[in-house]
């Protein structure tokens, strides 16, 4: 059994789950396992597709942390940036440089947390609805044993 159908539907289901609801999501999945799949097949469907759910929910997991080297270094470089504006805020004659500056280390500095925030969100969205995945694996399961 090619990995690909099963990503697949993973994937049918993640779309169909964010568009129409749980429980249609739950049939469409099972269904097209069924369909597809005859016999012990299903049981192989089902484990794999469970398994390589989980394996995404490790994975995502550890991208979960919201700063992470790229998201650090630009915080970082905006920190000192917003120091050096500061500075030239302290002296009359670069008052508005600093002032410039400023304005848009606080632009970069919004920006960048909406970033994390939208990318935490997702990432624990995405957890969730493999998570949901496993579930109904694992009651198919129990219910075909």
């Amino acid at each position: 059994m090619n990995i690909k159908y099963i990503d697949e539907a993973i994937e049918k289901y993640l779309h169909e789950r964010m568009e129409k609801g749980k429980e249609k999501a739950r049939e469409r999945f099972l269904a097209s396992a069924y369909l597809k799949h005859g016999g012990d097949e299903v049981l192989v469907f089902l484990m794999k597709a469970g398994g390589l759910a989980g394996n995404y929910i490790n994975y995502l997991k550890g991208m979960e942390k919201p700063f992470k080297w790229p998201e650090f270094a630009w915080f970082a470089v905006m920190l000192v940036v917003g120091l050096y504006s500061y500075t030239l805020m302290a002296s009359e004659e670069s008052r508005l440089l600093g002032m410039v500056l400023f304005a848009g280390v606080m632009t970069h500095v919004w920006s960048l947390l909406r970033m994390v925030t939208r990318k935490m969100r997702e990432i624990g969205l995405r957890i969730t609805l493999y998570s949901e995945i496993v579930q109904i694996v694992e009651k198919e399961l129990r219910g075909r044993a």
